[in-house]
């Protein structure tokens, strides 16, 4: 897709969506906040014409180099793609389908009550709630799903999941022992995985 349909499309939503801030292939919603969220344009290599387009929520201070789309999905189904004459389209979608799901996630205790996350067992997903917990100073819960995820680890050997364990069980030993360096260490993973995304300028 050509950048100047590719903003045609972009052009559209935000008109249809106020508040949200155009940085490369990202709409994201103002104020950003601590959790990152809006709509994601994704090339496709099936057709090179369109995009997808994908709702989304990232916590930032989940340690991340690049936008993570778990917990989101795609604005029309998984395999519908947008063409730029279908830019109002894509807008009204967006406003009926895309608003709803990550409007009212502005906070990590907003995160951490989200219906929509009760149930499921990815990894990131039980990580992010987690640390969320931890993030809204409710210490307790987040020190035992930081535990159990840990646990649910326990033997595997694949270096990212390796990772996502010692996290788990350095914040969790930190939010029992030292709760205001947890919140720093959030802070601090925070900052860096908006570094590595270069959404400084976010407002």
């Amino acid at each position: 897709m050509k950048a100047s349909e590719k903003r045609r499309i972009a052009r559209a939503i935000r008109s249809a969506v106020p508040g949200l801030y155009e940085k490369r292939g990202l709409l994201a919603a103002t104020p950003r906040g601590r959790i990152l969220r809006g709509i994601a344009l994704e090339g496709s290599a099936a057709d090179p014409d369109g995009v997808y387009l994908w709702m989304f929520v990232q916590p930032l201070y989940v340690p991340a180099t690049t936008v993570v789309l778990t917990i989101g999905g795609r604005l029309g189904g998984g395999f519908k793609t947008w063409h730029a004459d279908e830019a109002e389209a894509a807008a009204a979608v967006a406003q009926e389908k895309g608003v709803p799901f990550f409007g009212p996630i502005i906070s990590p205790a907003k995160f951490a009550d989200w219906e929509y996350l009760d149930g499921k067992r990815n990894g990131y997903i039980r990580e992010a709630k987690a640390y969320s917990l931890i993030a809204a100073g409710r210490l307790v819960e987040g020190i035992r799903a930081l535990r159990e995820l840990a646990e649910s680890l326990a033997g595997k050997d694949t270096p990212w999941v390796v990772e996502i364990k010692e996290r788990a069980e350095q914040l969790a030993a930190l939010a029992e022992s030292n709760p205001p360096g947890a919140h720093e260490l959030l802070a601090q993973w925070e900052a860096e995985t908006v570094a590595e995304l270069r959404i400084q300028d976010v407002p």
